[in-house]
C-alpha cells in the first residue's frame, strides 16, 4: 500500500455500549457488516462492545469443555453459541472488553498470523499503560499472558482475505465464570483480568513496604542495644520506620480504570498498530443493530 493511501486509512468505530449487548444479535450484525465490508460498501469497521453473560463455543471447542451442564448456565441467565470462529469454548461478560474488527487484510497487506499477532500486540500494548507487564507471540498459546494467567483471547474468522470476531480483554471480569469450562483449551492455566493484576501489585507493594519497615526496625532496635551512642540514631531510625509503616498502611486503594477507560488505550492502540490514520465514530452495537434492523439469526 503507498503511503499515501496509509495515511488515509480510516476505520468506523462504535461507541462503547452502556448496557451489555447479548450475543445473537451482535453475531448477526457481525454478518451483516461482513458482507457489507466484502462488497465495499462500508470502510473497516471496529465493534467495541461489552456483552452479557454468554458463552461461545469455536470451531475445536465442544460439549466437553463444560464442567457445568449447558441447561444449567442457560437457566442462570447465560446464553451458549457454538460460532464458526477460531478456537474453543470461552466465556464473555460485564466487564470484560470485546473488539470484533470487521476488516480486509488484504488491504492491510496482512496474512492471518500477522494479524493475530497485531491484535496480542494491541492488548499487551494497552494494558502496559496501565503498568501489567502482558506478553504475546507465546509459542503454542495465543492470546495474551500475565505469567502464567491468560488475561486477554482471541478468536477470528477469515474468508477470502476478510475477518470477522475478534479479541476479549479481561478488565473487571468476574473470573468465577470461567469455572464453568475449559477456557480457550487450557486445563492447567489460570484466567487473570486488569483489575486483579493491579490489586495484585498494590498488595505486593503493601508487603514489600511493611517488610521493609520491620527491617529498618529491628536495625534500630539492634544499634540501640549495642551502644548508649546510638540512642539518638537508633530514635532518628524508629521515627522512620513508624513513618514508613504509617505510609504503607495508609497508602489508598488502587483505583481500577473504568471500562470505557480502557477501551478507549485498546482502541487506541488497536489503530496504532494496524495503521489507521483516521476514526470515525459510529453508535453503540445496540443502538446500530436497532437500526440496521438486525434480529437473531443463522450464524456466520
Amino acid at each position: 500500500m503507498a503511503c499515501g493511501e496509509a495515511a488515509q486509512r480510516l476505520l468506523h468505530v462504535t461507541r462503547l455500549n452502556a448496557t451489555p449487548a447479548t450475543y445473537a444479535p451482535i453475531l448477526r450484525l457481525q454478518e451483516a457488516l461482513f458482507e457489507a465490508r466484502r462488497r465495499g460498501d462500508i470502510p473497516d469497521t471496529l465493534l467495541q462492545l461489552e456483552h452479557s453473560h454468554v458463552y461461545t463455543i469455536g470451531k475445536r471447542g465442544g460439549t466437553d469443555d463444560f464442567h457445568t451442564d449447558e441447561a444449567a448456565l442457560r437457566a442462570s441467565g447465560a446464553e451458549v453459541c457454538t460460532i464458526p470462529r477460531g478456537g474453543e469454548t470461552t466465556y464473555h461478560g460485564p466487564g470484560q472488553l470485546v473488539l470484533y474488527p470487521i476488516l480486509s487484510l488484504r488491504q492491510l497487506g496482512l496474512g492471518a498470523r500477522a494479524y493475530v499477532e497485531g491484535l496480542e500486540d494491541a492488548m499487551v500494548a494497552a494494558l502496559g499503560h496501565y503498568g501489567v507487564a502482558a506478553r504475546g507471540r507465546v509459542p503454542g498459546k495465543t492470546g495474551v499472558w500475565v505469567g502464567e494467567r491468560k488475561i486477554g483471547a482471541i478468536g477470528v474468522r477469515i474468508s477470502q482475505g476478510f475477518t470477522c470476531h475478534g479479541l476479549a480483554l479481561n478488565v473487571a471480569t468476574d473470573l468465577s465464570h470461567f469455572a464453568h469450562i475449559v477456557p480457550c483449551g487450557t486445563p492447567d492455566k489460570e484466567v487473570t483480568s486488569l483489575h486483579r493484576q493491579l490489586a495484585g501489585a498494590q498488595h505486593a507493594a503493601g508487603a514489600a513496604g511493611a517488610a521493609v519497615a520491620a527491617a529498618a526496625a529491628a536495625a534500630a532496635r539492634g544499634a540501640a542495644a549495642g551502644s548508649g551512642h546510638a540512642i539518638e540514631g537508633a530514635a532518628g531510625a524508629a521515627a522512620g520506620t513508624a513513618a514508613l509503616a504509617a505510609a504503607v498502611a495508609g497508602a489508598p486503594a488502587v483505583t481500577a480504570p473504568p471500562l470505557a477507560e480502557v477501551s478507549a488505550a485498546l482502541v487506541d492502540a488497536f489503530a496504532l498498530q494496524f495503521g489507521y490514520a483516521r476514526m470515525e465514530q459510529l453508535p453503540d452495537v445496540n443502538q446500530l443493530a436497532a437500526e440496521l434492523g438486525v434480529r437473531p439469526g443463522p450464524s456466520l
